[in-house]
């Protein structure tokens, strides 16, 4: 199993990170009652009832309710666009990140990714590729 990077560990790894802004219109719905969620690496997470679904294609993962009211404005309907930019930097080395839904890894060459607010998640590289961009 890979180790949860430490705090210490985060700051040290973004103190290289660019600021990036997403690229993409998702789809988003509210979260209407406790479930859990698998990560594109088999992780299993949690979406609690207020949190907000996100939905990018075939994608979808939770955000919580305040961080989703934050970071994303609506476009029209249920499409909305993450207006937050994010600073990111890549991975050389497996790694694991303690996020607000759970324990979520990435495997080498993916993305740890921060929000202003400093919730940090991994992204896989190319759907990072496809989602955002260095500004």
């Amino acid at each position: 199993m890979t180790a949860t990077l430490t705090e210490q560990e985060i700051h040290h790894l973004l103190a290289e990170a660019r600021e990036y802004r997403s690229n993409v219109v998702v789809r988003a719905e509210p979260v209407t009652e406790q479930q859990e969620w698998t990560t594109a690496h088999g992780d299993v997470l949690h979406a609690d009832e207020g949190d907000w679904w996100v939905i990018d294609g075939e994608d979808r993962w939770s955000v919580a309710g305040p961080i989703f009211t934050d970071t994303y404005e609506n476009v029209e309907g249920d499409m909305y666009r993450k207006v937050a930019t994010i600073n990111a930097v890549k991975i050389d080395r497996p790694f694991a990140v303690d996020t607000l839904e759970g324990i979520a890894t990435g495997q080498p060459g993916d993305w740890l990714v921060r929000n202003p607010s400093g919730e940090c998640w991994p992204v896989p590289a190319e759907v990072f590729a496809r989602r955002y961009e260095a500004i």
